[in-house]
């Protein structure tokens, strides 16, 4: 082919030369290709590495957030448990005197329409503290226990409840205040 440059002089080439020329350029365009593969191969890996690094980051706050949820969860039933045992051991000293009352001889002599008052008022006590799930316990006659009695005084050998002083009480498996007991 022939081929004019700025002179008007003509060039000519012959078809080897220009398969040359095609080739050279085709191996350049190649390589710059190969190359820029290379840094795409490259910069995927990057991205990969980001994209993972990016999910266990997920992953670790997923879980972090679940476990305060939970801890919060428990948080709050253990806040509700502490509020309903204050409670309850603020109602005990009531409790105490209904009992003590109720066990006066005095109580006996009381018209019956006071008796039936004051019995009811210990009625109602006793299912507000059922309602919470509180037990009394400290029986006479009941074998004695050092993790729910507590001896105030022993009366002859043995290992019997012989009378009562004050009652016990226990919320689920927690022992509220043990029972005063006289042991014999």
């Amino acid at each position: 082919m022939a081929e004019r440059d700025d002179n008007d002089i003509k060039i000519e080439t012959t078809e080897a030369e220009e398969n040359d020329i095609e080739d050279t350029d085709l191996e350049g365009e190649e390589e710059r290709s190969t190359h820029k593969l290379k840094k795409l191969q490259e910069k995927l890996k990057i991205c990969e590495k980001e994209k993972m690094t990016a999910l266990e980051d997920l992953q670790r706050a997923r879980a972090d957030f679940l476990n305060a949820r939970r801890r919060l969860d428990e948080e709050k039933l253990n806040d509700r448990e502490r509020a309903r045992l204050q409670h309850v051991e603020e109602l005990l000293p009531l409790c105490d005197s209904f009992e003590m009352a109720l066990n006066d001889r005095a109580f006996q002599e009381l018209p019956d329409n006071l008796k039936k008052g004051v019995l009811g008022m210990n009625m109602q006590l006793s299912s507000i503290l059922k309602g919470y799930g509180v037990e009394e316990f400290g029986m006479t006659g009941d074998k004695f226990d050092p993790e729910i009695h507590e001896a105030m005084a022993e009366d002859g050998d043995g290992n019997t409840v012989k009378s009562v002083l004050q009652r016990g009480y226990r919320l689920k498996d927690r022992i509220v205040r043990p029972a005063k007991v006289v042991v014999g």
